[in-house]
């Protein structure tokens, strides 16, 4: 199961998860992070990482130079054109545009950084042909952080993956979206995983009971943490040692 789409509504903690899964396997795999979240500005320091220099919008010639080479395309298949040969595989990522340390690698898709810069169609483009055009090795691992919502599933990057992993937090609107994402996923012919994030005793019941009810199994829990809230506030690094075992559940699930 290589390339894993995590998503989940704002505040859910999708982000916070996807870094602290992306850390776990990278003691003893090469992983890629791909952040197709075109917001959050917090991913890398979650890794301990620098953000790129470049985003690989940036590395192609920036938006307006994007636009220009996605053109009328008669055929689906016409988007894989648009990449360069350095984009197509973990070892070739231009130094420029990803951030290593050890065996992570982090990549961004693009940023919203301008007033009245227009929609973000572009770069769901290139995260879909990039996500689907990326060659990797067995035991190699991609990781790929979305914005809120399930807007990312009507840009068809659902079709480059294998899995997609959903965090809900204990509120009812969690409940509704992960239904929504289950019969998305189900509807593309993908596995998905479901974790429970920020819960607590009375909290993950409540949950369990409003999703298993709709039968949507549960992969993993990662309980309400003051660690967390308290670092990232300080802007460290996260600590896994503390959610291993979390973790590890959720690993089987998603190679299950």
């Amino acid at each position: 199961m290589p390339k894993i789409l995590f998503c989940g509504k704002g505040g859910s903690g999708k982000s916070t998860l996807l870094a602290f899964l992306a850390l776990y396997l990278s003691e003893h795999h090469d992983v890629l992070v791909v952040d197709a979240d075109e917001s959050n500005p917090g991913l890398a320091r979650m890794m301990g990482l620098d953000a790129p220099r470049q985003t690989l919008m940036e590395n192609l010639g920036g938006k307006t130079a994007f636009r220009r080479s996605m053109g009328k395309k008669s055929a689906p298949l016409e988007e894989k054109d648009l990449l360069g040969s350095a984009l197509r595989s973990m070892a070739a990522l231009p130094s420029s545009a990803s951030s290593r340390s050890g065996r992570l690698t982090l990549v961004s898709v693009g940023k919203i950084e301008h007033t009245h810069e227009g929609c973000a169609c572009p770069m769901g483009v290139l995260a879909r042909t990039f996500i689907g055009n990326i060659s990797i090795r067995p035991g190699q691992w991609v990781l790929i952080d979305t914005e809120a919502g399930v807007e990312h599933f009507g840009r068809g990057i659902l079709d480059g993956v294998d899995a997609v992993v959903a965090i809900a937090d204990p509120s009812y609107d969690a409940v509704l979206l992960i239904a929504k994402i289950k019969a998305m996923a189900d509807e593309g012919g993908k596995r998905l995983c479901v974790v429970l994030n920020k819960t607590d005793g009375d909290t993950e019941s409540l949950m369990r009971n409003r999703l298993e009810g709709q039968g949507i199994r549960i992969a993993a829990t990662l309980p309400q943490s003051r660690d967390i809230t308290a670092g990232n506030l300080r802007a460290l690094p996260l600590d896994v040692d503390a959610f291993r075992e979390n973790l590890r559940s959720l690993l089987v699930a998603i190679e299950s």
